[in-house]
């Protein structure tokens, strides 16, 4: 159950960053060369509203035309095949268009699932893409932050982890982005650090930058790091709250935190 909490953490962060970076996935991963690319604000009607990750119009140097349909994944789902079946045809239907579906996977572990269903004389078919195969200075040497931040998800070849991680951590402070921002962008660092097991690795390294700056930043790295720490726990309580299946003190117990702050989540719940 915490795998998938986490998986939706990671989920937000790309989603958040996704008009930023796009462009890049489509030029740099997907290898599209692209003269036009329209959004498509609608959601698809069915049984159930359905919203898609990234949904496109892209014309192309020839001037065809095609949507694009991209869907992220942390967790390596069994079943993924049938949900873009089920986008492929209600895309289909609607547009009239053909329909290209990417599934691009940010997970830890290699993935498994299934991209081809061939049954019943029907034969469908998803491309997978695992960006931990995509070399980390690809996105490194972006000037977008938002793409930088990926970096971490990448392959590192040769270079030693750890020392990765300070040239993203570099790489983003030379973006020049306000204090408020690059706070920002190192909490969703930290967070996909998680996924290479790099988040404490993470930590120390802002901490022994702080202590070469002056009182004020040194203020603003240590406190957006504990912001960063309780954002998450909370989330993770409020989870647990709505999972109902949890005493305030189990939720305390495995959130490592007091009864009082699971009992300040719940009140914030009841109050929305």
């Amino acid at each position: 159950m915490e795998n998938k909490r986490e998986g939706n953490i990671y989920d937000k962060i790309v989603k958040e960053n996704i008009e930023s970076i796009i462009p890049a996935l489509m030029n740099s991963v997907l290898g599209f060369k692209v003269i036009e690319s329209v959004v498509i604000k609608e959601k698809l009607q069915h049984t159930k509203e359905k919203e898609a990750d990234v949904l496109r119009i892209i014309t192309d140097p020839s001037g065809r035309k095609f949507i694009l349909h991209l869907e992220f994944q942390v967790d390596d789902y069994k079943k993924m095949v049938y949900r873009m079946i089920d986008y492929w045809g209600l895309l289909k239907s609607k547009y009239h268009l053909p329909v290209r579906q990417f599934v691009i996977y940010i997970g830890d572990k290699e993935p498994t699932m299934k991209t081809v269903l061939s049954e019943d004389g029907n034969y469908f078919q998803f491309q997978l893409i695992n960006i931990t195969q995509f070399d980390y200075l690809r996105f490194l040497n972006s000037t977008n932050p938002e793409e930088i931040i990926l970096a971490v998800l990448g392959d590192f070849g040769n270079e030693q982890p750890e020392k990765a991680l300070s040239h993203i951590i570099q790489r983003l402070q030379e973006t020049k982005t306000d204090q408020t921002s690059l706070q920002k962008y190192f909490r969703q660092l930290r967070i996909l650090a998680k996924l290479r097991k790099l988040d404490l690795k993470f930590d120390d390294m802002i901490q022994n930058m702080a202590k070469h700056l002056d009182v004020e930043n040194d203020y603003f790295f240590i406190k957006g790091q504990d912001k960063a720490r309780q954002e998450e726990k909370t989330r993770f309580i409020t989870f647990l709250l709505q999972e109902g299946s949890r005493t305030l003190d189990q939720i305390a117990d495995v959130a490592d935190a007091t009864v009082d702050f699971v009992k300040s989540v719940q009140r914030q719940l009841s109050a929305k």
